[in-house]
């Protein structure tokens, strides 16, 4: 198999005869390749295995002598197969054995399985920079490597899971009885929104989710992309943590992830893991399978296939409303069933030319539950008791949800070397999210005892669709090392739909007239007409609607283009000093045009010390979902449960309250840092960073359609006809608030070599602080009113602002241990509030949760047997390790009848507790 394409310099370059220290063989190849990108060397990984070199190479010839200078002695020899492209190969290898073909320069590296003394410092990093063969020791800005072996090794099975237990920058928060979010979690980085977290698979930009959060969760008002979509087993991942909208666009504001996929001919790996809680739920299942194989001479195919099947965990306390209580809800996991499919294959037209596609499938369906719908015959339940049928369900029912995600994704490309060492990309995707929800076990309460129990509740659908070309390549110039330029272009076309769901989903009675009023259980006069009784009590109007969810009722059709011009300048001043310069123009249908610029530098101060800094701008055009969405949903307060409208963009609502469309996010960057390598086996690094984010985009408070929430008379029950609709309240996204996060990522890592094997300790930490510094609103409301404190508290500290990750793998014999320590800060949240719900709420109750730190400690040792069999035995969160409870007369506990015993939307590591698992691998 060949592993490496490497571009080689045409910079002059010869052996000098002194001797050096021994380095290994591939250490010195990459000292040469690092500077000039021109040429290509291709060779197999095991031929260099255990091979030590002590060349010294200076600036003197050409760089073919400096290859046979550094292969003489050595088993080895070169072979020119044709201008500029060099193979290496065993010396006693025939002349007419054709050589295997490269793979695509684009994901050039260094082996991910490469010995132990290989430091982080000499991985190929692909990100934050357009050269082939940057080193991360010498990159600009600070990049994590998480390897496809780190990956294995753990408990979660899922992507967004291992990355939070191993990139402490990253938040995988986890949510219950939340909806969509429920299924689809959201990712972040560095604290702040989903959306403002670029993901890319090879370099090309991934597709979001059509899904948007819309209840009281991280990211509220947002959507990123799907981390689960993409199977851990065919992939490693690079973590940029720097602002790069002038390199890759829109949404690159908190950093950027690039998920690498497996290449090229690789054995065929079979996993398969079996795992519980110690409570005794959340049995989990998943299988895998990937490998790669050459097809013929000239092309390769990676595939790889997962499925998994995850039973849900409750952690839903005894409900007080029943004598005796009993366990009425389901708060926790969702069940969950999944599997995707993911291909990466090349395909050489010539020595200098290449044919890539990728891409993959995925489909996951989920099973949760809403609140538990009380029945109402008891003194003293609450209003929630209007949303049943007693003759259906005597003693109220729960709820419950069906969501299926299918997502899609496909890539095609040509990559090909012209003169002088430039390379050409050409490429076009396509990706789509389909985002199906549905109710079971529910009612219709205004259909009454002729309510189906289940109904589909529409449909929401994200595709993007895109094209890009980039040329990059060296400038000769006399007064620097070296001039890497890159220019390109893309052009993006994204549609947002929303398909409308079963008539009883969101049906208002038989008619769907909102003009007939109809009873609800709790109906003080059932058999009188009007909306008040005889005696002057208000009624209780049925809701409309499946429970839980309803349908949506409104089918949505929305596209725009995008187009933008890039320009790169990567430059070598000495052997010592590199900077990048970089801008981006963009043009976003009906969001204007922008333009970024960033300019970066990494210096080696001495020989083990260096430093970078970097300063951007970014932006993140609102999403089209964001812009198109809009529904009925129900909110549950103190007393009652209210259907809410989310208006889109342009609704009568927005402009009565003032607000006429959403502006691009806009940022500046500013970031500093250190690079220690004090002895061979250390390394350190330290970076500080600050983003100022103007016009973040967020979700509204629930507005009730009562004159006092305007300031002035702003019409908003007239604008929008809330009564007549059974609706009272609105909720909207606008442009809510400028904001600053200040903080700093700390990497220390030592590995040693012993009789007893190969260890690597590693210390990571991050540290960031989120301050809103102002908050928008028009003349027409207070912005107090408009986002209340509950959500600034959610965007200040519903992330934990500190997290430490020390880990230890050891190696030996067959014998494998990995052993980490996770801190996660405390996170402080806001449930129910009068600001959030529009209900009044009464003062002796709490309104916020503090969860508090905690310590989670997790462990893996695992046995290789002698014919490719590997057992595993491991847990994640082995101390048992719960968020702090909530106060026992929390508003949120007392509704439910004691049934919410945690936070249970704003959670980074849940509530289940231990989890155990065994695992077993099979390698061909």
């Amino acid at each position: 198999m060949l592993a490496l394409c490497l571009l080689l310099p045409l910079t002059a370059v010869h052996a000098d005869p002194r001797q050096a220290p021994s380095q290994p063989l591939a250490d010195a190849l990459l000292d040469v390749a690092e500077r000039w990108p021109a040429i290509k060397l291709v060779f197999r990984p095991e031929l260099l295995e255990g091979l030590e070199t002590r060349t010294v190479l200076a600036v003197n010839d050409d760089p073919e002598q400096a290859l046979r200078a550094l292969l003489e002695g050595q088993p080895l020899r070169l072979r020119q197969l044709s201008s500029g492209v060099y193979v290496v190969e065993p010396a006693a290898i025939q002349k007419t054995m054709p050589p295997k073909p490269a793979p695509a320069p684009t994901v050039s590296r260094v082996p991910r399985q490469a010995p132990a003394q290989q430091q982080l410092m000499e991985e190929l990093v692909t990100i934050g920079t357009r050269s082939r063969n940057r080193r991360w020791l010498h990159s600009t800005v600070p990049v994590d490597v998480v390897q496809g072996a780190a990956l294995e090794r753990s408990a979660p099975a899922s992507l967004g899971e291992q990355l939070q237990m191993q990139v402490p920058s990253f938040n995988f928060s986890r949510t219950m009885v939340s909806d969509g979010a429920d299924l689809v979690r959201p990712a972040t980085l560095r604290g702040m929104n989903p959306d403002q977290l670029l993901v890319m698979v090879d370099g090309k930009r991934r597709h979001h989710q059509a899904q948007i959060n819309i209840q009281q969760v991280v990211g509220r008002g947002s959507s990123g992309v799907d981390m689960n979509a993409v199977p851990t087993a065919a992939i490693e991942v690079e973590v940029l943590r720097d602002g790069a909208s002038a390199q890759y666009g829109s949404d690159a504001i908190a950093g950027v992830l690039n998920l690498q996929l497996k290449r090229g001919e690789q054995a065929p790996v079979v996993n398969a893991q079996y795992g519980l809680t110690g409570e005794g739920d959340g049995q989990s299942l998943i299988a895998s399978v990937a490998g790669g194989s050459d097809l013929g001479s000239d092309a390769s195919l990676f595939v790889t296939f997962e499925g998994q099947d995850r039973a849900a965990t409750n952690r839903a306390g005894p409900d007080s409303r029943f004598t005796p209580p009993r366990t009425s809800m389901r708060i926790g996991d969702a069940e969950q069933q999944s599997w995707t499919l993911f291909a990466n294959g090349q395909w050489a037209l010539s020595d200098l030319a290449e044919v890539y596609a990728f891409g993959g499938s995925s489909r996951r369906q989920g099973l949760s539950a809403g609140f538990y719908r009380a029945a109402g015959a008891q003194a003293g339940q609450p209003a929630v008791s209007s949303r049943y049928v007693p003759a259906l369900d005597p003693e109220g029912f729960l709820p419950l949800q069906t969501t299926r995600t299918e997502d899609d994704a496909f890539t095609l490309g040509l990559e090909w070397m012209l003169g002088e060492g430039w390379l050409v990309d050409v490429s076009a995707s396509q990706g789509e999210n389909r985002f199906l929800q549905g109710t079971d076990y529910s009612v219709n309460v205004s259909l009454g005892e002729s309510s189906p129990r289940a109904a589909d509740n529409g449909e929401l659908a994200y595709q993007l669709r895109q094209v890009g070309a980039m040329a990059s390549g060296p400038v000769p110039t006399d007064l620097l090392d070296e001039v890497l330029l890159t220019v390109g272009s893309e052009w993006r076309r994204e549609r947002y739909r929303i398909s409308r769901g079963d008539f009883a989903s969101y049906a208002y009675g038989p008619q769907d007239d909102f003009s007939i009023f109809i009873s609800s259980p709790l109906d003080p006069c059932p058999e009188e007409t009007g909306n008040v009784c005889a005696d002057g009590q208000p009624r209780s109007r049925a809701p409309a609607g499946m429970q839980a969810f309803p349908g949506y009722r409104l089918a949505v059709s929305e596209h725009r283009e995008s187009a933008a011009f890039y320009g790169e300048a990567e430059l070598s001043i000495n052997p010592a000093l590199n900077l990048t310069l970089a801008s981006r123009w963009e043009s976003v249908t009906d969001e204007g045009r922008n333009v970024t610029g960033k300019l970066a530098a990494s210096w080696r101060m001495v020989e083990s010390l260096y430093w970078r800094m970097a300063v951007s701008s970014g932006f993140r055009a609102p999403g089209l979902n964001q812009q198109s969405f809009t529904h009925v949903i129900t909110n549950i307060g103190a007393d009652v449960l209210t259907n809410t409208l989310h208006a889109a963009q342009g609704n009568p609502a927005l402009l009565a309250l003032g607000f006429d469309g959403l502006k691009p996010e806009r940022s500046r960057h500013l970031s500093t840092g250190w690079v220690w390598t004090p002895a061979q086996d250390w390394l350190v690094s330290l970076d500080w960073f600050r983003i100022h984010l103007r016009d973040a985009v967020a979700m509204s408070d629930v507005i009730a359609a009562e004159p006092d929430s305007c300031v002035e008379n702003c019409h908003l029950r007239d604008a929008l006809a809330l009564q007549a609709h059974n609706i009272g309240a609105v909720q909207f996204l606008y442009n809510a608030y400028d904001s600053t996060v200040t903080g700093a990522d700390l990497v220390v890592r030592y590995q040693w070599e012993s009789d007893w094997g190969r260890s690597q300790l590693a210390l990571l930490g991050h540290k960031n602080q989120t301050e809103i510094t102002r908050l928008h609103a028009s003349e027409n409301i207070d912005p107090a009113r408009l986002f209340s404190p509950a959500q600034v508290m959610l965007v200040e500290t519903g992330q934990p602002r500190r997290r430490i990750t020390l880990s230890y793998d050891w190696q030996f014999a067959g014998w494998a241990f990995s052993g980490r320590i996770n801190r996660y800060g405390s996170v402080k949240t806001s449930y129910f509030t009068e600001a959030g719900l529009g209900l009044p709420v009464p003062d002796d109750k709490p309104q916020y949760h503090k969860s508090g730190q905690a310590w989670l400690l997790d462990a893996d040792i695992s046995y290789q047997f002698g014919w490719g069999v590997t057992l595993a035995l491991g847990g994640s969160n082995l101390l048992n390790t719960y968020p702090k409870r909530l106060a026992s007369n929390s508003l949120l506990s007392e509704i439910t009848g004691g049934s919410f015993q945690y936070p249970w939307e704003a959670s980074p590591y849940g509530i289940n507790g231990a989890f155990y698992y065994v695992r077993t691998e099979y390698r061909w």
